[in-house]
């Protein structure tokens, strides 16, 4: 599956960890219209290395900025300089320093943008709503939810909306909505603040639990309790994704598998009763 912003997050951290702050000395492109900046990247310090969503920038000096998205392939290895992991992915892109490189695979969206103005105006990012994991409150997401653009749309179809709020993709829909009891098809507009209140905190907190634990959305209580019987981290990892036909964690109804907005979404029909 597409990995979501947690993923991407801790994709980062790896990143950065391994080369920011470090002068760049080779880079390599794939695709033939990168080509040039493996002469203009190599001598150039790289700056920084953020998250947006579930888009990538690496920053280097002179105002160089890479930006990639994973999409549904691509992944990011970290070896050391000139090392390369054993895979059958597509090597995309390289960045060597002293010790490290930092290596993309099998993905396809990836530009070079030489100012800050060009990347604030990139494709995917100059759409992009508040990042979960970055400064968001509650407050800010409840105001959010009470938006004419956002209020009447279903919290199926909002929570894929990655100008409401980024890096939210398949499995965090279905997590946030089960943690919030709120049914796929309900929209803000049926709700009062206080539920609102509620489905904003249970979008950070479901989305952070992911980021700090590599993608368990479960509570740790209930993680001990399933490691206890025996279960596999695949199967614990979330409520209700990709847990069609197991009973619900919390009051044991038959967890369903529905399609809404053209992707797999999972409910409780004991936990999140439709509002109208």
């Amino acid at each position: 599956r597409m990995p979501e912003g947690p993923e991407i997050h801790r994709e980062a951290d790896n990143i950065r960890d391994a080369i920011a702050s470090e002068t760049c000395l080779y880079v390599y492109f794939y695709h033939e219209h990168l080509k040039p900046y493996e002469q203009d990247l190599p001598g150039k310090e790289i700056l920084s290395v953020e998250a947006f969503g579930k888009g990538l920038v690496i920053t280097f000096q002179k105002d160089y900025h890479l930006f990639s998205h994973n999409q549904l392939y691509g992944k990011w290895y970290i070896k050391p300089a000139g090392e390369y992991p054993s895979t059958n992915r597509e090597l995309r892109v390289e960045i060597r320093t002293n010790n490290r490189s930092a290596l993309l695979y099998s993905a396809s969206e990836i530009e070079v943008h030489q100012n800050s103005d060009s990347l604030k105006e990139q494709s995917y990012l100059s759409k992009l709503g508040p990042d979960l994991l970055k400064d968001i409150t509650v407050d800010e997401i409840t105001k959010l939810c009470k938006e004419d653009r956002f209020r009447r749309k279903m919290f199926a179809s909002l929570l894929l909306d990655q100008s409401f709020l980024s890096g939210v993709g398949n499995y965090l829909r279905t997590e946030i909505l089960f943690h919030a009891g709120i049914h796929p098809s309900d929209k803000p507009k049926d709700f009062p603040d206080k539920v609102l209140l509620q489905f904003a905190k249970s979008a950070l907190t479901i989305t952070h639990r992911a980021y700090q634990t590599g993608g368990i959305t479960l509570e740790e209580n209930l993680v001990k309790k399933a490691q206890e019987k025996g279960e596999k981290r695949r199967t614990y990892r979330h409520y209700l994704f990709g847990r069609d036909g197991d009973p619900c964690r919390i009051c044991g109804t038959e967890v369903q598998k529905l399609k809404k907005s053209g992707r797999r979404i999972y409910i409780c029909p004991g936990c999140q009763q439709p509002a109208s």
